[in-house]
């Protein structure tokens, strides 16, 4: 991820545990509970003092582990070298006083075996921590215990009372919470392998203020009150204010599409259909602009959280420079464009959309192939031979890919929102009825049937779940 021109290579956000920009805010110091004394040092003490120590302590044990490691057999899964000489050692320079849990709790009539607690006592916030040569995500080879190391403490936290958790095999140190609505994994993870041996300190410090002691519960009673529990509410606050912007700007992006195509000089076709009202109505012109935009949506959220491209590096920057949305978000985003006249972008863009339809071209750039009627070659057939104009289209998706908040102009991060977010934004356009000015071919919205005529509404996965 990058924050303000910087790129944090060894952090990763997934879901919306936290907000994608918590770490500007935390490099900003902008944050409540960034002072010296919220980390349990004196008003004399510099923070940035502190955390320099603890960088000089981990580099120190980043060594010694290191060197043991290479001593260990191929087969070795390392555990006890990372508990031992990394992960403890460090999480006391972070504040904690780590016990080792021996014997695994029962819950519900399974096993956890959590192997340690932040400090001694039960009800103390959990920490796993597994070798270095398993993966978080992955069960072992040997296939004890039944779930990876994540799954492991996610099924846990959502079990138990407990809320917040730690999940690490040294290399990637992940912070997971509770929560049994989650759809995909979610969590804020650190690669320290990659940040010691890359020697950034800047992404250490980040570590820093999200894993120290003082940022977890003191145990199962305060779990509501601690600070990563304060940043998950602000992150789901401002989930909420990015979904209401976002649905304004859907709505804009409709109107200025709408009228894009029904104003350009060379849809003089369009505006025939539209006018007769038998091959085309208003309601089927607009419900191909909502599937337009959702074609947007979908490609847009696709692309940020990777989901399409394979692992050939090529394939993926001539994907990446030509035909995605996001380099016409950048395009959007700059700050002088004009109307000059020219189309190109939308005749580039039908070509994106033809990677992902039923015959699938986009294998050739190793892209995921996409089901559904979505991308369907013949599902915007009113648009599929019109013009818009470059000015109209970046427009519409600079509507998509920004908004204000509290002042600022902030970019959609599409990677973090769920199906329910973009459920409700579907849902809220259901509310809508097209109208189209015959004098000079504008389209606008206006509250109407739409919802009524089709009989369509969202159902929220929670309610389905329980149904």
């Amino acid at each position: 991820m990058s924050v303000a021109g910087i790129t944090l290579a060894g952090v990763q956000i997934e879901g919306n545990l936290l907000a994608a920009d918590i770490t500007a805010e935390l490099l900003a110091g902008n944050l409540r509970g960034q002072a010296s004394e919220d980390f349990g040092f004196s008003k004399t003490d510099k923070l940035a003092d502190e955390i320099a120590i603890a960088w000089s302590d981990a580099k120190a044990y980043w060594a010694a582990f290191q060197r043991q490691l290479d001593r260990l057999d191929a087969d070795d899964t390392a555990t006890s070298v990372t508990r031992e000489l990394w992960v403890v050692p460090l999480l006391r320079s972070l504040g904690y006083n780590p016990v080792y849990t021996a014997k695994a709790e029962v819950v519900e009539g399974q096993t956890y075996a959590i192997s340690h607690r932040a400090e001694l006592g039960e009800n103390k916030p959990p920490i796993h921590i597994i070798g270095c040569r398993i993966k978080v995500d992955h069960r072992p080879p040997s296939g004890t215990p039944r779930l990876s190391a994540h799954a492991l403490v996610q099924e846990y936290l959502n079990k138990t009372e407990h809320l917040w958790a730690i999940a690490t095999n040294g290399f990637r140190w992940r912070l997971l919470r509770d929560s049994s609505l989650m759809t995909r994994l979610t969590y804020v993870e650190f690669d320290l392998e990659q940040i010691l041996n890359g020697e950034n300190f800047a992404e250490f410090g980040l570590f820093y203020r999200l894993f120290h002691r003082s940022r977890l519960p003191e145990g199962m009673d305060d779990a509501d009150k601690c600070l990563l529990e304060y940043y998950h509410q602000e992150a789901l606050q401002q989930g909420g204010r990015v979904r209401d912007r976002l649905r304004d700007g859907v709505e804009k992006a409709l109107i200025q599409l709408g009228t894009g195509f029904l104003q350009h000089p060379s849809n003089e076709n369009l505006r025939q259909k539209l006018a007769a009202g038998t091959e085309l109505t208003d309601i089927g012109y607009y419900r191909q602009l909502l599937r337009l935009i959702y074609r947007l949506l979908f490609l847009m959220v696709a692309e940020s959280r990777n989901l399409l491209i394979g692992e050939d590096v090529e394939k993926a920057r001539i994907y990446r420079e030509y035909y995605s949305i996001e380099r016409l978000r950048e395009l959007a985003e700059r700050p002088h464009w004009r109307r000059e006249g020219f189309q190109d972008l939308w005749q580039g863009l039908r070509v994106t959309f033809l990677l992902f339809d039923e015959n699938w071209r986009g294998k050739y750039l190793g892209l995921s192939p996409l089901n559904g009627d979505l991308f369907g070659s013949y599902t915007l057939p009113a648009l599929d031979d019109c013009a818009i104009d470059n000015h109209d289209l970046l427009v519409a998706i600079r509507e998509l890919s920004l908004y204000q908040d509290k002042g600022q102009l902030r970019r959609v991060n599409y990677a973090a929102l769920d199906v329910e977010e973009l459920g409700s934004i579907y849902e809220s356009l259901l509310d809508f009825h097209p109208e189209i000015s015959p004098k000079n071919y504008e389209f606008k919205l206006v509250f109407g049937s739409e919802r009524k005529t089709t009989g369509s509404y969202y159902t929220p996965p929670q309610l389905v779940g329980q149904l």
